[in-house]
């Protein structure tokens, strides 16, 4: 059964594949500008901004709610463990995978369901189960985990993004949690997912990932897709390419438009940017005074960073040295940190050691010391050996004097 489950997979996918195939695309130039209403090109190396329109404006979170539901889900729980299934999960509006109620269902099906569809239902669901039974304290958990990751834009009420006036977020702040939560590997493996079997006691089906660029733009993987009636689409995507990892979030009025300007991006991003070294590791690149002493400071790591090609992209380069520094100094020890400012905005610090272990210069009397130091045990026997002649110098003398002192009282006649 499972082999026939897996062989239906991959003849839907290709079917799909097949009917995805064309996704209009959209002639573009950076001077032009996209026509989409918000829009955000990331390298997610380190986050740096490649292109962004009107990235801050206020937007229905409905996919964000979902992505950062399934976050928070990994976190909180075991993908392996069951969740039972209330009529408030199953009746919910937007309800897409008809889930029964009293049915039991595994924290990693229902995250499936999460990100490939719609999936109300098993959003609440999982709220439930995480939240201890209440919803309510599940998006409390949403809005702590957006202020730790600096989302100033984003605000939860519900983890299905059903429409609130009182939730709102930006492409800026889900670019930033998607950057966060690709490196947890669970998300990332779901995120990335085209699709999954999907097994509903005796029934079974296909679920797909709605994101059409998975099978019409090489390199994607990662992508979901978000309507919301009352707005237009949000498409996030990543694509991978020679080592680069570039991610998109556009929202615009309709999903072709999404998509075609989200490839826009991409080729963009990759035509136009490289992924270079910044700083080689074990070549100095200053040199300080440390109590008279000159310290060559290194880098122990080769740091990249993403530059549009042709320029450097370096806007300006400082440096702090740690104050607190004396001899001797070990290589573990960080020396100053230099601070490369892009033109971006971006900053990326680089910590530096001394490249070698430095220790102060030694006068005679410490010299002397180091070398007693250094020789403890020698200098005790040499000490005792030293102590033994005295005393053995002292034996014959005091020897000598009495012999004397008697012969002096005793004159021969």
């Amino acid at each position: 059964m499972k082999k026939l489950h897996q062989k239906l997979v991959s003849f839907l996918l290709l079917t799909i594949f097949i009917a995805f195939n064309h996704v209009p695309v959209l002639a573009w130039t950076p001077e032009e500008g996209l026509s989409a209403n918000s829009a955000i090109l990331m390298d997610t190396m380190r986050g740096q901004i490649l292109y962004k329109k009107e990235a801050n404006i206020s937007l229905s979170p409905s996919i964000m709610c979902k992505l950062m539901t399934a976050l928070i889900t990994i976190d909180r729980t075991q993908l392996n463990s069951k969740v039972t299934i209330s009529k408030n999960a199953a009746g919910i509006n937007g309800a897409s995978l008809n889930l029964t109620v009293g049915n039991l269902y595994t924290v990693e099906d229902l995250l499936y369901g999460v990100m490939l569809t719609p999936g109300n239902d098993a959003a609440i669901a999982l709220a439930e189960y995480a939240g201890d039974g209440d919803v309510n304290k599940f998006v409390g958990y949403m809005n702590e985990a957006a202020k730790k990751l600096g989302l100033h834009d984003t605000y939860f009420v519900n983890p299905t993004g059903l429409y609130d006036e009182k939730q709102y977020t930006s492409v800026s702040d889900i670019a930033k949690l998607i950057k966060s939560a690709i490196a947890n590997p669970v998300f990332n493996t779901i995120f990335g997912s085209r699709g999954t079997a999907w097994i509903d006691g005796k029934d079974s089906s296909i679920l797909t990932n709605q994101n059409k660029l998975f099978w019409s733009y090489n390199g994607i993987d990662g992508g979901k897709i978000g309507t919301n009636p009352k707005q237009g689409v949000i498409a996030v995507t990543t694509a991978s390419r020679d080592g680069r990892r570039l991610l998109a979030v556009v929202f615009d009025k309709d999903e072709d438009s999404a998509l075609s300007q989200t490839t826009s991006l991409f080729d963009y991003g990759f035509t136009n940017f490289y992924n270079g070294l910044l700083v080689s590791k074990g070549i100095p690149l200053r040199t300080i005074n440390v109590q008279d002493m000159d310290v060559n400071l290194i880098s122990k790591i080769d740091v990249f960073y993403t530059y549009p090609i042709g320029r450097s992209f370096i806007k300006d380069i400082g440096f702090i040295k740690n104050e607190k520094l004396v001899l001797p100094l070990k290589t573990d020890v960080v020396a100053g940190v230099l601070k490369y400012i892009l033109e971006d905005g971006t900053e990326i610090d680089v910590d530096l050691y001394s490249n070698r272990e430095v220790v102060a210069p030694q006068d005679y009397k410490s010299k002397i010391k180091t070398i007693l130091d250094e020789n403890r045990d020698l200098v005790i026997i040499v000490s005792i050996l030293i102590i033994i002649e005295f005393l053995l110098m002292f034996y014959y003398i005091i020897r000598f004097l009495f012999r004397l002192i008697k012969k002096m009282g005793h004159p021969e006649k």
